[in-house]
């Protein structure tokens, strides 16, 4: 019979601190994957957020509280977009969650009741920018609008900031402004 010599314990020590040097190796790489996470996962969240407000809004533009039959609500205030009399107010109130929502968004609300431009096919409605400034997104013109309909419109714009800003070589994730628009026919 063949007698096998045990190991030495010179061999057991060697491969001792190899899983520390494996894991001091990966463990960084994994940190910077969660921080990319976290920060795609915060995109998403804010164009979900995004999609409901101007969605929202746009009901509430074209509908009022009860029905059609009512007097359309205000497009806004001009104080900010806390104060949640109006469209743009009801935009950013759903938007109030999201991080520095005051200072980067800004809501454009067309409504009969901002006014009407008459075009050689028919009216569209004017638009106004709410905090105070200018956003350039013009509404389509209704075909209809000649027989008693207008289009009202809310663009929501948000730029996005990640939140854990990860500086990987040099390349830093960059802001991203979203835009975000639903329009809905109004009777006149």
């Amino acid at each position: 019979m063949k007698r096998y010599a045990p190991r030495s314990r010179s061999m057991v020590r060697d491969t001792r601190g190899s899983s520390m040097i494996e894991t001091a190796l990966v463990m960084p790489v994994l940190v910077l994957m969660l921080c990319f996470a976290v920060d795609i996962g915060y995109f998403f969240i804010v164009a979900a957020n995004l999609v409901s407000a101007s969605r929202t809004a746009v009901l509430y533009s074209g509908q009022g509280f009860t029905s059609p039959s009512q007097q359309l609500p205000s497009a806004g205030t001009s104080g900010s977009l806390t104060d949640t009399a109006g469209v743009a107010g009801l935009a950013g109130g759903d938007l109030s969650g999201l991080v520095n929502m005051s200072t980067q968004t800004s809501v454009e609300v067309c409504s009969k009741n901002i006014g009407t431009t008459q075009t050689a096919n028919g009216y569209i409605t004017k638009c106004n920018t709410y905090p105070s400034g200018s956003l350039s997104y013009t509404p389509d013109q209704d075909p209809e609008s000649n027989n008693g309909m207008l289009t009202q419109r809310v663009d929501v714009v948000y730029t996005v900031n990640p939140p854990i800003p990860v500086n990987l070589f040099v390349f830093t994730m960059p802001p991203l402004t979203v835009h975000w628009s639903a329009e809905m026919r109004a009777l006149d």
